[in-house]
């Protein structure tokens, strides 16, 4: 297998782009702080598992929640460092100096939607099991 050396460039952020991380920041810790705030006013046990129709059919205990918080930051830490080596991503096209800006910046921004659809799933999946 051999490497392909690609250009290595620093991306400037757009004021488009900086807003999408912003977005994703403000919910991941909307998340966070919903529920160190609201913790105590959990019921004990929340629904772990739902059924084809929605309905739950497994609990657990509230401090799952925690764990689905850690689990939604973790992926955002994770697709936060990848985004800053877009060099090393899959591309359809051959990556040039001529293209390799406009290639990154869609690759880039790309991750940064689907970072910030993972942390709205995650935080409406916190918000409706907490709310059970």
């Amino acid at each position: 297998m051999s490497i392909i050396k690609r250009p290595v460039i620093k991306l400037r952020l757009s004021v488009f782009d900086k807003g999408i991380e912003a977005f994703g920041l403000l919910v991941l810790l909307a998340g966070w702080v919903y529920v160190l705030v609201a913790y105590s006013k959990f019921s004990d046990s929340i629904p772990t598992h739902f059924n084809i129709n929605g309905k739950p059919n497994a609990f657990g205990p509230k401090s799952d929640l925690y764990q689905l918080l850690t689990v939604c930051t973790s992926l955002y830490v994770l697709l936060t460092v990848a985004n800053l080596f877009p060099q090393y991503f899959n591309y359809l096209k051959a990556i040039t100096p001529e293209n390799a800006k406009k290639q990154y910046t869609i690759a880039t921004r790309i991750l940064r939607y689907l970072k910030v659809l993972i942390v709205l799933m995650f935080a409406a999946l916190v918000f409706i099991t907490s709310r059970y």
